[in-house]
């Protein structure tokens, strides 16, 4: 089964981003990054393929348990080359915390690493648009800019998610204590 961990976001932070990838596909004409198929998110790690998901499970509710919920912030855009433009996020120190212990943990699971798994402030982002934007890829970004906004969000929870089919689909929610 295909997994990811992540934190999916929710309120008008998740209005404010899908408005956006919704906007930008039907204005420019480039893909639609989600249809439906996954829910707007922070990869906390990327995808993996395992049989048996109990052990994520358990290093998912031993990092929450002994952690606490903080704050982070989402705003301004950013770009990974002229392939994907996002929504810059701002980890806490807490958040970052959370994201190594899960990584020592998961590491001792010998999972799959992929190249996207990369330590949280560097690779925090919230996707808007990507693939087939290069040729529009400066137009894009101005029009977003324009749409820039700043949210602070309590980051108290983490999902695993599943991929079953076509669609991603929460395996299991942990809240941070």
């Amino acid at each position: 089964m295909n997994y990811r961990i992540v934190y999916l976001l929710s309120g008008n932070a998740k209005k404010h981003a899908e408005r956006l990838i919704k906007e930008v596909s039907k204005k420019f004409k480039v893909p639609f990054i989600y249809s439906g198929k996954q829910p707007s998110h922070i990869t906390l790690k990327y995808r993996f393929e395992i049989k048996n998901v109990k052990g994520v499970e358990n290093v998912l509710d031993e990092v929450c348990k002994s952690s606490s919920p903080s704050t982070f912030e989402i705003g301004g855009i950013g770009n990974f080359n002229k392939k994907v433009l996002f929504l810059k996020v701002k980890p806490s120190k807490e958040m970052i915390k959370i994201h190594t212990k899960l990584v020592r943990g998961l590491k001792k699971l010998d999972l799959d690493w992929k190249e996207f798994d990369k330590p949280l402030p560097k690779s925090s982002h919230v996707c808007i648009a990507m693939r087939d934007i290069e040729d529009k890829f400066n137009e894009i970004k101005k029009y977003l800019k324009k749409s820039d906004k700043k949210f602070k969000i309590k980051f108290n929870k983490i999902f695993l998610i599943k991929k079953p089919k076509n669609k991603w689909v929460i395996q299991k929610e942990f809240k941070i204590k």
